[in-house]
């Protein structure tokens, strides 16, 4: 009624047309996986300790049934199911209307979780006993107003409710296999599952043989419905953080590596999954809530569940004081993830060391020792068939090709170093335009250009040493005929840091990270210990993290740029890439 004054009108609101209304929250409820778990919490609100979902054809169409044994439906003043009640009273639940200790566990609230079956089937008939054992049956039909209730011939063979839906829209006939109904139920009644203690199969006749469930074992078409088990890792936080309306319990995990799944952080009203991902809150978007790593749940039993699709929370007082508890739980949260993250870092860099080494020596072995000399690596002893190879650059065939003009000559290694009274042994190749070494059809003359420094020399190879520090600059000229090429090197004779730093460079680096935000290096070389610094706050480094085969291929790539740029520091860009391709080709497969 509206009451009118000169001012104001005031009056309160009322539904103009019931069945419009009806209609409406019928269809708010889409989801034909969330309206068969609708079905089967009212079981367990009903004190159910066995729950059977049977997928089975009748007439050449798909059904569904649900049989429990619950309490039944509550009997009218005649001790008959009080079905008429259940048909007029709709968001008008009993169950709201039982007192505390009773609505404990009591999940259903709105009284039109039945309408629910709209998304599913054409009609639902729901058959209960009375308290004589004879049983009745409620018959709605999907878009209709009319309801119809009449007795049923026998007796039930348990107490509880069955209720049966169909035939099944077309719609929804595939989506609602007993593989697909368990994998959901195992994850949307998780904790309702473990707490009620409740047998819950599905039990699925369109099926031929056996079939395995995410939701649990099976045998012969029966699926056992188990709690959904995180696989991952789980974070050392506390169960359960207190506030002014109870508690908010907290499972979170950090996934396995191949998880199946989307992964995420469940919103949870006492063991029933409301939200799949908490982040779908605005209050909730941001991290940890938002890392893909994490799956777990929050589950919160004050919260009020959206009535029409029960798909989501009610923006009230117990979401603002689940928000402010989120205060508390996201640096517990963030915290033990870094701890876990450093000690899972440690754990990974040992071992990427390791296949990075493996990597590396093998790589270094086939590699010509003279060209990469500044991480040392022993190098077998060449079989005695190899060793034409090595003195003329290629391959011995009874077909190789005649080497052209000569062209150019190469010393290696380009850098080489040691301390005073050291020896170091250089060679020198000449080829002809087209790589090919020319052997014995050129002669090689070496020298001393700068410095003070003895010369051995031996045909294309010479031995330099020096008793004090400084550079000795060595040429070699190769002559064939008319044609003369000549290379030259420097060879340093270091004493203190520089000398210990030459010592250390014997056997590959080791690795540490270092953080450094917003700074574009990704790594550098530090010869005092011989180690790899890695910049682990990089976006590329971050971005590795993605798998562990793509970090520890990001690691073997920051080392070879390092071994690269160590044994040739003085090249050219387009050589050190060289190089770098060189090094790479040999150690992807390992790594």
């Amino acid at each position: 009624m509206a009451t009118r004054t000169d001012s104001a009108t005031t009056g309160t609101l009322t539904i103009g047309d019931q069945w419009n209304a009806i209609t409406i929250i019928a269809h708010s409820q889409t989801h034909p996986l969330k309206a068969i778990c609708e079905l089967t919490e009212n079981a367990i609100d009903a004190g159910a300790r066995s729950v059977r979902i049977i997928r089975r054809r009748r007439g050449g169409e798909a059904y569904l049934e649900f049989e429990d044994d619950g309490r039944g439906v509550a009997a009218d003043a005649a001790g008959r199911p009080d079905f008429e009640r259940i048909a007029t009273h709709l968001c008008d639940s009993m169950k709201r209307r039982l007192v505390a200790e009773d609505r404990r566990g009591v999940h259903g609230e709105f009284g039109i979780g039945l309408l629910s079956f709209w998304s599913l089937g054409e009609e639902l008939r729901m058959t209960s006993a009375g308290s004589d054992g004879r049983a009745s049956e409620l018959r709605l039909v999907r878009g209709r107003r009319e309801y119809e209730i009449r007795p049923v011939a026998g007796l039930l063979e348990a107490s509880g409710t069955r209720v049966i839906v169909g035939p099944l829209l077309e719609a929804t006939r595939n989506l609602v296999t007993g593989e697909k109904i368990a994998r959901y139920l195992s994850a949307e009644l998780r904790d309702r599952i473990r707490s009620s203690g409740v047998d819950l199969r599905v039990i699925d006749r369109l099926v031929r043989g056996p079939r395995a469930s995410a939701g649990g074992s099976s045998a012969r078409g029966e699926i056992v419905v188990t709690p959904r088990e995180f696989d991952g890792e789980r974070l050392e936080i506390p169960r359960r953080y207190p506030t002014p309306l109870g508690d908010v319990q907290v499972e979170v995990y950090v996934r396995s590596e191949g998880a199946s799944g989307g992964g995420g952080i469940s919103l949870c009203k006492d063991g029933t999954r409301v939200l799949p991902r908490i982040a779908e809150l605005l209050s909730f978007q941001e991290s940890p809530w938002t890392d893909g790593r994490l799956e777990g749940i929050v589950d919160f039993e004050p919260l009020a569940l959206a009535p029409g699709t029960r798909n989501g929370v009610v923006a009230d007082a117990a979401l603002e004081v689940l928000v402010a508890a989120a205060t508390r739980i996201a640096p517990d949260i963030e915290q033990a993830l870094a701890e876990r993250d450093e000690a899972e870092t440690e754990r990974a860099s040992r071992q990427i060391l390791k296949q990075v080494h493996k990597a590396f020596v093998t790589a270094l072995a086939e590699l010509p020792a003279e060209e990469y000399l500044y991480f040392d690596i022993p190098k077998p002893a060449a079989p005695r068939g190899d060793a034409d190879e090595a003195e003329t650059g290629g391959p011995s065939t009874l077909f190789a090709a005649d080497p052209g003009p000569l062209a150019t000559v190469r010393i290696a290694p380009r850098q080489p170093r040691r301390g005073p009274g050291g020896e170091v042994r250089l060679t020198a190749v000449a080829r002809d335009e087209a790589g090919v070494a020319v052997g014995g059809e050129a002669t090689l003359h070496w020298r001393l250009v700068a410095g003070t420094a003895w010369l051995t020399a031996d045909g294309s190879a010479c031995r330099v040493r020096s008793d004090a520090a400084g550079l000795a600059t060595v040429e070699v000229v190769a002559r064939q005929g008319e044609i003369e090429v000549a290379d030259t090197v420097e060879v340093k004779f270091v004493t203190g840091d520089d000398a210990a730093g030459d010592r250390r460079s014997r056997g590959l680096p080791s690795y540490r990270l270092a953080a450094e935000p917003g700074r574009p290096w990704r790594s550098r070389y530090e010869t005092a210990g011989n180690e790899i610094v890695i910049n682990s706050a990089h976006r590329d480094f971050v971005a590795s993290r993605s798998s562990p085969a793509r970090h520890r291929r990001y690691i073997g790539k920051l080392y070879a740029k390092e071994v690269v740029l160590s044994n040739f520091p003085h090249e050219s860009p387009a050589e050190a890439l060289e190089r770098f391709v060189e090094l790479t080709l040999r150690t992807d497969d390992s790594l």
